[in-house]
């Protein structure tokens, strides 16, 4: 009998060990909720099209959204950003109307874009400056003109435990997030105007996010 509750010890414990997510050293264990948030730093995104005819940049600061994040096990990461289409600008108010109607985005029907995360891969975590700062690969879906794709973006995240410093900013920890990822227009059915696409609009376009959020 003991030696089958050893066994039962002994593997329970492998099995923890192979479970068992990265870490961030030095900073408490515990899944907690972030909270994007602007009084860390300011939300945006930035967007490019690139085209033989033009290039595009475009920003948006309507992004709104939150993660769960555990510093003892960060590929159990999970969470929701959302963009709303109407706040997605390009420097030129005739084409970000385009941008918006039913033939492009069609932000009336579908008014925001999402990224849904369901864990990290590829974490590393490394010093920088007395920093821990963390690399991985977001996995999740994304959704855009209401066609969900599995999608996966590349991260750099810094999380700060709080201090009397930090709470001059927000409460709880802070954390900040560097994401970059491709959108292929055809994969969301975003087709525009006949003969745009490939030409004047790219077919895929970069996109480049930065989160700030507080627990």
């Amino acid at each position: 009998m003991r030696t089958f509750v050893a066994s039962v010890m002994a593997f329970t414990a492998a099995s923890m060990m192979l479970t068992a997510g990265t870490a961030i050293p030095g900073v408490q264990a515990g899944a907690k909720k972030y909270t994007l948030n602007n009084a860390v730093g300011k939300n945006g995104i930035e967007f490019l099209s690139k085209a033989p005819m033009e290039d595009i940049n475009g920003t948006s600061e309507g992004v709104t959204g939150a993660f769960t994040l555990d510093p003892a096990n960060l590929e159990a990461t999970t969470g929701k950003i959302e963009v709303k289409v109407l706040s997605m600008k390009t420097a030129m108010s005739k084409r970000d109307e385009h941008m918006y109607d039913a033939m492009w985005l069609d932000a009336e029907k579908y008014p925001t874009i999402v990224f849904d995360v369901t864990s990290l891969k590829d974490v590393k975590v490394t010093k920088d400056g007395g920093k821990n700062v963390v690399t991985a690969t977001a996995v999740g879906n994304f959704t855009c003109h209401g066609v969900t794709k599995p999608s996966t973006a590349s991260i750099t995240l810094t999380l700060i435990p709080e201090s009397a410093e930090t709470k001059k900013r927000a409460s709880g920890n802070l954390v900040m997030i560097d994401a970059k990822f491709n959108v292929a227009l055809a994969d969301h059915k975003v087709t525009g105007k006949a003969g745009v696409v490939g030409k004047s609009v790219g077919e895929v376009i970069a996109i480049t996010a930065k989160l700030f959020a507080n627990s």
